[in-house]
């Protein structure tokens, strides 16, 4: 049986992004009679990431028989290229550019420290440009991050694919219309993900609509830790719920009324496609990752990164008009057709076989 080695330091679950991402292609390498040999962090725990890509690498050397090819996440990809005819490296948003959009943000007045700005781009950016430029070939997650690839790491067009995230098909689910009007955030209580400009637009939003409720799900910090950065006039209208479990997700869809998404950047964000699948109006940054699926005033909203009141204005705006809040509902719906598991994952395995054959 031919196997693939895929190399990312994450555990396979539904209850992460890439985790989900990766379970949707082992089970389509394992339908075409693959083994799909995960090396994460369930396998190798406690490591820092400066440290993961070379002990990844080891165990890799040491599996008999040895593998056919190697999937492996750009950070750690810089070992494998002694694997270069086998190896594919996938990106879920390219570090360097991610890195320096939060540079660039500077939200919240937050820089990251010294040590931070002096030793990361050492130990995580140098690898994984070298991992970009070396492999095979280079499964990029949005089309910025493809044309960097093709401009700073001079890629060939025919060496690097744009993978799409998938969706869980689901009938929109049913929403209560007598309930308060509901803002949803689902993501990490992080700053790249915007959180200041969604504590910051909160008041207005607020002043504006007396009933207005904001639901954060997901978040990984206590409740006591979210609600600390929201404006003390409104917390008690926040609802926070750090985790959840894979199957209570279409739930909390269910219970929004606008889907906000303020990050300062993304790689191809499965919690707005899945809102889109769900039938939610969405507002989100206008920023890479995001711009791939959100075109302003017909699929949502778009606003400028970092700006809260125009975040605010958008909220407003749309829990304001029934009409055009499922306009841009149905018509995210719409955009997201043909995006099953299933459907997305034969398209990279189809892509990843043929590189390494």
């Amino acid at each position: 049986m031919p196997s693939i080695a895929h190399v990312a330091q994450i555990e396979l679950g539904a209850d992460t992004g890439m985790g989900r991402v990766a379970l949707a292609w082992r089970e389509e390498f394992e339908q075409r009679g693959w083994q799909f040999i995960h090396v994460g962090s369930d396998r190798l725990p406690g490591l820092h990431p400066a440290r993961f890509p070379i002990a990844a690498f080891s165990h890799c050397r040491r599996l008999r028989p040895r593998p056919d090819g190697f999937l492996v996440h750009e950070p750690a990809g810089a070992p494998f290229l002694v694997e270069r005819r086998r190896l594919v490296v996938f990106s879920h948003g390219l570090e360097r550019r991610a890195w320096q959009s939060l540079r660039r943000s500077r939200l919240n007045g937050s820089q990251p420290a010294l040590k931070s700005r002096l030793l990361f781009p050492l130990w995580r950016l140098l690898p994984a440009d070298l991992a970009l430029g070396g492999a095979r070939a280079v499964l990029a997650l949005n089309s910025e991050d493809a044309e960097t690839l093709r401009t700073r790491y001079r890629r060939r067009p025919e060496d690097v694919f744009l993978f799409r995230n998938g969706v869980q098909t689901v009938v929109s689910p049913s929403h209560d219309a007598s309930s308060p009007p509901t803002v949803l955030f689902i993501g990490s209580w992080l700053e790249r993900k915007g959180v200041s400009t969604l504590t910051g637009a909160a008041e207005t939003v607020a002043t504006r609509l007396p009933d207005v409720r904001f639901l954060v799900a997901g978040t990984g910090a206590g409740r006591e830790r979210v609600l600390a950065d929201w404006p003390s006039a409104v917390r008690d209208r926040v609802e926070v719920v750090p985790r959840f479990e894979p199957e209570d997700e279409l739930h909390l869809y269910s219970r929004g009324d606008v889907f906000v998404l303020p990050s300062v950047y993304e790689g191809q964000p499965l919690a707005l496609l899945q809102a889109m699948a769900a039938g939610l109006c969405c507002v989100a940054a206008d920023t890479a990752g995001i711009r791939d699926l959100i075109q302003h005033e017909l699929n949502g909203l778009l606003h400028p990164v970092g700006d809260a009141g125009a975040l605010a204005q958008c909220i407003v705006r749309t829990l304001g008009d029934r009409n055009l809040r499922a306009q841009l509902a149905a018509n995210a719906r719409l955009s997201v057709a043909g995006r099953s598991w299933p459907e997305v994952s034969q398209e990279v395995i189809d892509f990843v076989l043929a590189a390494i054959a």
